[in-house]
């Protein structure tokens, strides 16, 4: 059985300064043994399909950055298990797009110097203590996605992607007890690359999950002081 934390989207190199020292206190405070990265670790704002500031279109400089933050996660969690998201898979969207070879690629650990990670591709899933865990990017939507891709797939389900969504919410049948988590995000949604955010009212919970022996679940909310210097 596990005490699992799980890390949210993080976007590099667009993480919110604190959240590493967030994490590294919630995994302290709860004896984690495990840690599961949701999802969408680097955000590859520069070769997205969305329109992009000219800020937003130097890839050397933004993997750069990137792998800084990304040094910062791993150097404080070693053993992981990183689910690839729809922004981590860019690189090869874009290699599938342009019709070359996946192997003109590097790997994922070796591209992101992560040597000890675990790594899970795009739309993979990882099961710990019969809870499904997975990026976010398949199955339902909706409002609150975890809690009806659980009342979908008959199981408790965690996910990220959706980054306005936090929390857990049960379920029940005549034959088990299920929750959906969203362990929110852990991103600076006034970086540019962040922008196409700005007309929603909605905006990112910073946070990260835990599941205890895959029956107890639990959204913990990064304390960002107020809503003037929310991301101070």
């Amino acid at each position: 059985m596990a005490r699992v934390l799980i890390i949210g989207d993080t976007h590099c190199p667009v993480m919110h300064r604190d959240y590493v020292p967030f994490l590294k206190t919630i995994a302290q405070q709860w004896e984690i043994d495990t840690v599961v990265h949701i999802g969408d670790m680097v955000d590859w704002a520069s070769i997205s399909y969305h329109p992009k500031a000219p800020s937003l279109k130097d890839s050397e400089r933004e993997f750069k950055k990137a792998l800084t933050q990304v040094a910062q996660i791993y150097a404080a969690f070693p053993e992981c298990i990183w689910l690839v998201g729809n922004h981590d898979a860019l690189t090869e969207r874009q290699v599938f797009d342009a019709g070359l070879p996946m192997d003109v690629l590097k790997d994922y650990k070796t591209l992101w110097n992560v040597p000890t990670w675990e790594v899970i591709p795009r739309y993979g899933e990882k099961i710990i203590d019969g809870v499904l865990y997975m990026h976010g990017d398949k199955g339902k939507g909706g409002r609150f996605p975890a809690l009806s891709n659980a009342e979908s797939f008959f199981q408790s389900v965690v996910q990220g992607h959706a980054h306005s969504a936090a929390g857990v919410q049960y379920g029940a049948n005549r034959n088990m007890r299920y929750f959906g988590l969203q362990v929110g995000c852990g991103v600076d949604y006034r970086k540019a690359a962040m922008a196409y955010g700005v007309k929603y009212p909605r905006k990112p919970i910073l946070g990260c999950g835990i599941v205890i022996d895959g029956k107890t679940a639990l959204f913990e909310p990064m304390d960002l002081k107020n809503r003037y210097n929310i991301l101070k």
